[in-house]
Protein backbone atom coordinates (compact mmCIF):
# COMPACT_ATOMS: atom_id res chain seq x y z
CA UNK A 1 0.00 0.00 0.00
CA UNK A 2 1.25 3.27 -0.63
CA UNK A 3 1.59 6.17 1.26
CA UNK A 4 -0.84 7.94 -0.34
CA UNK A 5 -3.36 5.27 0.15
CA UNK A 6 -2.45 4.95 3.75
CA UNK A 7 -3.07 8.43 4.54
CA UNK A 8 -6.28 7.86 2.74
CA UNK A 9 -7.58 4.94 4.52
CA UNK A 10 -6.50 6.76 7.67
CA UNK A 11 -8.40 10.08 6.89
CA UNK A 12 -11.52 7.95 6.07
CA UNK A 13 -10.88 5.67 9.67
CA UNK A 14 -10.74 9.30 11.45
CA UNK A 15 -14.63 10.17 11.86
CA UNK A 16 -15.07 6.70 13.44
CA UNK A 17 -11.77 6.69 16.03
CA UNK A 18 -13.27 10.26 17.19
CA UNK A 19 -17.10 8.61 17.38
CA UNK A 20 -15.42 5.12 19.94
CA UNK A 21 -14.54 7.87 22.79
CA UNK A 22 -18.25 9.71 23.13
CA UNK A 23 -20.18 6.43 22.37
CA UNK A 24 -18.25 4.65 25.21
CA UNK A 25 -18.67 7.70 27.16
CA UNK A 26 -21.90 8.44 26.35
CA UNK A 27 -23.54 5.67 28.39
CA UNK A 28 -27.75 5.35 28.71
CA UNK A 29 -29.37 7.10 31.30
CA UNK A 30 -31.69 5.73 33.57
CA UNK A 31 -34.97 5.35 30.82
CA UNK A 32 -32.43 3.34 28.61
CA UNK A 33 -31.96 6.14 26.17
CA UNK A 34 -28.05 6.09 24.95
CA UNK A 35 -27.07 10.17 25.71
CA UNK A 36 -25.53 10.79 22.54
CA UNK A 37 -28.98 9.83 20.52
CA UNK A 38 -30.94 12.81 22.37
CA UNK A 39 -29.46 15.19 20.18
CA UNK A 40 -29.43 17.94 22.37
CA UNK A 41 -27.67 20.14 19.61
CA UNK A 42 -30.16 19.07 16.69
CA UNK A 43 -31.90 22.02 15.21
CA UNK A 44 -34.94 19.67 15.83
CA UNK A 45 -34.31 19.87 19.59
CA UNK A 46 -36.74 22.35 20.50
CA UNK A 47 -39.64 20.59 18.84
CA UNK A 48 -39.19 17.43 20.58
CA UNK A 49 -38.88 19.17 23.84
CA UNK A 50 -42.24 21.69 23.23
CA UNK A 51 -45.55 21.32 23.74
CA UNK A 52 -47.27 21.79 20.43
CA UNK A 53 -48.34 25.53 19.83
CA UNK A 54 -45.94 26.19 22.81
CA UNK A 55 -45.62 29.97 21.47
CA UNK A 56 -49.47 30.40 21.70
CA UNK A 57 -51.09 28.38 24.53
CA UNK A 58 -50.39 29.03 28.32
CA UNK A 59 -50.32 31.87 30.69
CA UNK A 60 -47.65 34.72 29.33
CA UNK A 61 -45.21 33.85 32.06
CA UNK A 62 -44.71 30.11 30.37
CA UNK A 63 -44.96 31.23 26.97
CA UNK A 64 -42.26 33.88 26.50
CA UNK A 65 -40.13 33.24 29.82
CA UNK A 66 -40.29 29.89 31.32
CA UNK A 67 -40.46 27.46 28.43
CA UNK A 68 -37.36 28.90 26.56
CA UNK A 69 -35.68 29.29 29.83
CA UNK A 70 -36.14 25.45 30.74
CA UNK A 71 -35.14 24.30 27.50
CA UNK A 72 -31.87 25.88 28.29
CA UNK A 73 -31.51 23.49 31.46
CA UNK A 74 -33.49 20.71 29.43
CA UNK A 75 -30.24 20.99 26.98
CA UNK A 76 -28.12 20.79 29.50
CA UNK A 77 -29.05 17.75 32.10
CA UNK A 78 -30.99 15.62 29.56
CA UNK A 79 -27.29 14.29 28.41
CA UNK A 80 -27.00 12.88 31.85
CA UNK A 81 -29.60 10.86 32.06
CA UNK A 82 -32.17 13.14 34.10
CA UNK A 83 -35.40 12.03 34.02
CA UNK A 84 -38.56 13.79 34.17
CA UNK A 85 -39.61 12.05 37.17
CA UNK A 86 -36.59 13.47 38.72
CA UNK A 87 -36.94 16.79 37.69
CA UNK A 88 -40.68 16.14 39.24
CA UNK A 89 -39.08 15.57 42.53
CA UNK A 90 -36.29 18.34 42.45
CA UNK A 91 -39.40 21.03 41.65
CA UNK A 92 -41.21 19.49 44.15
CA UNK A 93 -38.71 20.07 47.18
CA UNK A 94 -38.35 23.50 46.02
CA UNK A 95 -41.67 24.28 46.57
CA UNK A 96 -42.08 22.59 50.09
CA UNK A 97 -38.68 25.00 50.69
CA UNK A 98 -40.22 27.88 49.30
CA UNK A 99 -43.15 26.98 51.96
CA UNK A 100 -40.91 26.72 54.59
CA UNK A 101 -38.68 29.73 53.92
CA UNK A 102 -41.80 31.80 54.00
CA UNK A 103 -42.81 30.07 57.49
CA UNK A 104 -39.92 31.68 58.52
CA UNK A 105 -41.28 35.06 59.36
CA UNK A 106 -38.31 37.24 57.83
CA UNK A 107 -37.41 39.59 54.97
CA UNK A 108 -34.93 36.90 54.24
CA UNK A 109 -37.02 34.29 54.30
CA UNK A 110 -39.52 36.05 52.03
CA UNK A 111 -36.43 36.47 49.45
CA UNK A 112 -35.63 33.03 49.59
CA UNK A 113 -38.97 31.34 49.50
CA UNK A 114 -39.40 34.11 46.22
CA UNK A 115 -36.30 32.94 44.70
CA UNK A 116 -37.74 29.10 45.18
CA UNK A 117 -40.52 29.48 43.80
CA UNK A 118 -39.18 31.32 40.64
CA UNK A 119 -36.93 27.70 40.79
CA UNK A 120 -39.89 25.60 41.22
CA UNK A 121 -41.92 26.84 38.29
CA UNK A 122 -39.10 26.69 35.79
CA UNK A 123 -38.38 23.21 36.92
CA UNK A 124 -42.01 22.51 36.40
CA UNK A 125 -41.46 23.10 33.07
CA UNK A 126 -38.28 20.82 32.19
CA UNK A 127 -39.94 17.82 33.79
CA UNK A 128 -42.00 17.77 30.44
CA UNK A 129 -39.73 18.47 28.38
CA UNK A 130 -37.79 15.66 29.29
CA UNK A 131 -40.14 13.36 29.22
CA UNK A 132 -41.30 14.44 25.67
CA UNK A 133 -37.23 14.44 24.59
CA UNK A 134 -37.00 10.93 25.74
CA UNK A 135 -40.47 9.64 24.89
CA UNK A 136 -41.27 8.80 28.10
CA UNK A 137 -44.48 10.59 28.91
CA UNK A 138 -46.87 9.04 30.90
CA UNK A 139 -50.15 9.07 32.99
CA UNK A 140 -48.08 7.96 35.73
CA UNK A 141 -45.63 11.21 35.63
CA UNK A 142 -48.52 13.27 34.50
CA UNK A 143 -50.30 12.06 38.05
CA UNK A 144 -47.33 13.14 39.93
CA UNK A 145 -46.91 16.31 38.43
CA UNK A 146 -50.67 17.05 39.25
CA UNK A 147 -49.62 15.72 42.95
CA UNK A 148 -46.75 18.17 43.05
CA UNK A 149 -48.89 21.46 41.83
CA UNK A 150 -51.94 20.65 44.90
CA UNK A 151 -49.31 20.34 47.63
CA UNK A 152 -47.14 23.69 46.55
CA UNK A 153 -50.79 25.62 46.01
CA UNK A 154 -51.64 24.25 49.85
CA UNK A 155 -48.20 24.70 51.46
CA UNK A 156 -46.89 27.81 50.20
CA UNK A 157 -50.01 30.16 51.41
CA UNK A 158 -49.89 27.89 54.84
CA UNK A 159 -46.18 29.12 55.16
CA UNK A 160 -47.53 32.64 54.78
CA UNK A 161 -49.48 32.70 57.20
CA UNK A 162 -48.01 30.78 59.31
CA UNK A 163 -44.86 33.37 59.23
CA UNK A 164 -46.83 36.15 60.11
CA UNK A 165 -47.97 34.39 62.80
CA UNK A 166 -45.06 33.58 64.43
CA UNK A 167 -43.52 36.87 63.60
CA UNK A 168 -46.40 38.46 65.53
CA UNK A 169 -48.29 34.94 67.45
CA UNK A 170 -51.75 36.43 66.00
CA UNK A 171 -53.32 33.35 65.28
CA UNK A 172 -55.82 34.74 62.50
CA UNK A 173 -52.77 35.08 60.46
CA UNK A 174 -52.33 31.14 60.73
CA UNK A 175 -56.11 30.88 59.64
CA UNK A 176 -55.86 32.96 56.57
CA UNK A 177 -53.07 31.20 55.08
CA UNK A 178 -55.36 28.01 55.56
CA UNK A 179 -58.22 29.87 54.23
CA UNK A 180 -56.23 30.85 51.15
CA UNK A 181 -54.21 27.31 51.06
CA UNK A 182 -57.40 25.73 51.42
CA UNK A 183 -58.85 27.84 48.89
CA UNK A 184 -56.85 27.49 45.93
CA UNK A 185 -56.70 23.69 46.68
CA UNK A 186 -59.85 23.77 45.89
CA UNK A 187 -60.18 25.62 42.61
CA UNK A 188 -57.20 23.11 41.18
CA UNK A 189 -58.83 20.76 42.65
CA UNK A 190 -62.09 21.03 40.71
CA UNK A 191 -61.09 19.30 37.26
CA UNK A 192 -59.23 16.17 39.18
CA UNK A 193 -62.49 15.17 41.05
CA UNK A 194 -64.21 16.13 37.55
CA UNK A 195 -61.99 14.17 35.88
CA UNK A 196 -62.29 11.20 39.08
CA UNK A 197 -66.07 11.25 38.79
CA UNK A 198 -65.42 9.90 35.17
CA UNK A 199 -63.65 7.35 35.75
CA UNK A 200 -65.97 5.93 38.56
CA UNK A 201 -68.95 6.27 36.10
CA UNK A 202 -67.12 4.66 33.79
CA UNK A 203 -66.24 1.86 35.81
CA UNK A 204 -70.40 1.27 35.99
CA UNK A 205 -70.68 0.99 32.33
CA UNK A 206 -72.38 -1.85 30.75
CA UNK A 207 -72.00 -1.80 27.10
CA UNK A 208 -69.82 0.30 24.75
CA UNK A 209 -69.25 4.53 24.77
CA UNK A 210 -67.80 6.10 21.74
CA UNK A 211 -63.96 7.84 22.67
CA UNK A 212 -64.17 11.64 21.23
CA UNK A 213 -60.30 12.50 21.15
CA UNK A 214 -60.63 16.26 22.03
CA UNK A 215 -64.42 15.88 22.32
CA UNK A 216 -64.09 18.05 26.16
CA UNK A 217 -61.52 20.41 24.89
CA UNK A 218 -58.18 20.98 23.72
CA UNK A 219 -55.81 23.69 24.63
CA UNK A 220 -56.58 27.12 23.36
CA UNK A 221 -55.03 30.87 23.46
CA UNK A 222 -55.77 32.54 26.38
CA UNK A 223 -59.32 34.32 25.55
CA UNK A 224 -59.09 38.01 25.57
CA UNK A 225 -59.54 40.65 28.70
CA UNK A 226 -63.53 41.18 29.09
CA UNK A 227 -64.92 44.44 29.00
CA UNK A 228 -67.50 44.53 30.73
CA UNK A 229 -66.94 45.58 33.91
CA UNK A 230 -68.39 42.43 35.90
CA UNK A 231 -66.62 39.98 33.60
CA UNK A 232 -63.29 41.87 33.98
CA UNK A 233 -63.79 41.80 38.19
CA UNK A 234 -64.32 37.84 37.10
CA UNK A 235 -61.39 37.39 35.12
CA UNK A 236 -59.16 39.47 37.40
CA UNK A 237 -60.09 37.05 40.52
CA UNK A 238 -59.21 33.84 38.72
CA UNK A 239 -56.17 35.93 37.80
CA UNK A 240 -55.37 36.74 40.91
CA UNK A 241 -55.36 32.77 42.34
CA UNK A 242 -53.27 31.91 39.04
CA UNK A 243 -49.44 30.05 40.62
CA UNK A 244 -47.85 32.23 38.19
CA UNK A 245 -49.01 35.43 39.37
CA UNK A 246 -49.14 34.52 43.32
CA UNK A 247 -45.20 33.68 42.71
CA UNK A 248 -44.86 36.76 41.02
CA UNK A 249 -46.91 39.12 43.48
CA UNK A 250 -44.56 37.64 46.39
CA UNK A 251 -41.83 38.01 44.65
CA UNK A 252 -42.21 41.56 44.40
CA UNK A 253 -43.26 41.57 48.00
CA UNK A 254 -40.37 40.30 49.22
CA UNK A 255 -37.73 42.54 46.87
CA UNK A 256 -39.88 45.74 48.39
CA UNK A 257 -39.86 44.50 51.89
CA UNK A 258 -35.97 44.29 51.32
CA UNK A 259 -35.79 47.59 49.65
CA UNK A 260 -38.06 49.41 52.20
CA UNK A 261 -36.54 48.00 55.25
CA UNK A 262 -39.84 46.33 55.87
CA UNK A 263 -38.79 44.23 58.74
CA UNK A 264 -42.62 44.08 59.95
CA UNK A 265 -43.54 42.45 56.77
CA UNK A 266 -46.40 44.94 56.25
CA UNK A 267 -46.65 44.40 52.74
CA UNK A 268 -46.85 40.48 53.10
CA UNK A 269 -49.83 40.92 55.83
CA UNK A 270 -51.98 43.30 53.32
CA UNK A 271 -51.33 40.75 50.52
CA UNK A 272 -52.89 37.85 52.96
CA UNK A 273 -55.80 39.99 54.12
CA UNK A 274 -56.79 40.85 50.18
CA UNK A 275 -55.99 36.99 48.90
CA UNK A 276 -57.56 34.87 51.79
CA UNK A 277 -61.11 36.10 51.58
CA UNK A 278 -60.43 36.53 47.56
CA UNK A 279 -59.58 32.86 46.98
CA UNK A 280 -62.56 31.66 49.39
CA UNK A 281 -64.88 33.55 47.12
CA UNK A 282 -63.09 32.79 44.06
CA UNK A 283 -63.54 29.12 44.81
CA UNK A 284 -66.95 29.25 46.44
CA UNK A 285 -68.28 30.99 42.80
CA UNK A 286 -66.26 28.34 40.70
CA UNK A 287 -67.65 25.52 42.21
CA UNK A 288 -71.38 27.33 42.43
CA UNK A 289 -71.30 27.62 38.97
CA UNK A 290 -69.84 24.49 38.34
CA UNK A 291 -72.94 22.54 39.80
CA UNK A 292 -75.09 25.08 38.59
CA UNK A 293 -74.44 24.20 34.38
CA UNK A 294 -73.99 20.94 35.30
CA UNK A 295 -70.22 21.26 33.73
CA UNK A 296 -69.13 17.15 34.84
CA UNK A 297 -71.95 15.89 32.68
CA UNK A 298 -71.70 18.43 29.88
CA UNK A 299 -68.43 17.52 29.33
CA UNK A 300 -68.64 13.56 29.97
CA UNK A 301 -71.42 13.33 27.39
CA UNK A 302 -68.56 15.50 25.31
CA UNK A 303 -65.63 12.67 25.85
CA UNK A 304 -67.95 9.55 25.66
CA UNK A 305 -70.38 8.97 22.96
CA UNK A 306 -74.01 6.98 23.14
CA UNK A 307 -73.50 4.77 19.62
CA UNK A 308 -75.98 6.08 17.04
CA UNK A 309 -79.37 4.46 18.09
CA UNK A 310 -78.65 3.48 21.56
CA UNK A 311 -78.92 5.77 24.75
CA UNK A 312 -77.39 5.62 27.97
CA UNK A 313 -79.43 4.21 30.48
CA UNK A 314 -79.32 4.28 34.84
CA UNK A 315 -80.97 1.24 35.87
CA UNK A 316 -80.27 -0.39 39.22
CA UNK A 317 -77.06 1.19 39.68
CA UNK A 318 -75.79 0.84 36.68
CA UNK A 319 -75.19 2.71 33.62
CA UNK A 320 -76.91 0.67 30.44
CA UNK A 321 -75.96 1.40 26.83
CA UNK A 322 -78.60 -0.29 24.94
CA UNK A 323 -80.99 0.45 21.81
CA UNK A 324 -83.55 3.00 20.95
CA UNK A 325 -86.82 0.66 21.61
CA UNK A 326 -88.88 0.53 18.57
CA UNK A 327 -90.51 4.05 18.55
CA UNK A 328 -89.27 5.30 21.02
CA UNK A 329 -87.40 8.39 21.86
CA UNK A 330 -83.77 8.65 23.82
CA UNK A 331 -86.34 11.31 26.48
CA UNK A 332 -88.80 8.67 26.93
CA UNK A 333 -88.61 6.70 30.02
CA UNK A 334 -87.63 3.34 30.33
CA UNK A 335 -89.98 0.18 31.48
CA UNK A 336 -91.08 0.19 35.06
CA UNK A 337 -90.26 3.95 35.09
CA UNK A 338 -87.12 2.58 37.52
CA UNK A 339 -84.43 4.04 35.07
CA UNK A 340 -82.98 7.59 34.28
CA UNK A 341 -81.91 8.47 30.59
CA UNK A 342 -78.78 10.50 30.22
CA UNK A 343 -80.31 12.81 28.15
CA UNK A 344 -82.72 13.43 30.45
CA UNK A 345 -80.40 14.38 33.40
CA UNK A 346 -78.53 11.81 35.42
CA UNK A 347 -78.95 11.20 38.94
CA UNK A 348 -77.44 13.51 41.78
CA UNK A 349 -75.32 11.42 43.30
CA UNK A 350 -73.58 7.72 42.30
Amino acid sequence: MTSRDTRRHEEQAEPAKRSVPRQSLGTSGEDGVPRQSLGTRGSDFEGRCQKPDHRRVGNWMARRISRPLALRITRVVAPWGVTANTATLVAWGCGVAAAAAFGGGTVGGWLVGAGLLQAWYLLDHVDGQLARLRGTASLDGVQLDYLMHHTVNLLVPLGVGFGLFAAGAEPLWLLAGLVWGVSLLLITLQHDARYKAFVRRLKRVRGRLLVEGGGGSRPAPQPPVPRTPLRLIAWTTRKACEAHVIMNVLSLLAIGQLVLGDAGLLAGRAYLVVMAPLGAITAAWTLWRSQRRQDAEAEFAAWYRVPPDSELVFLHGWWIVEPHESGQSPKDGASGGSAQHSTAGPPQSS
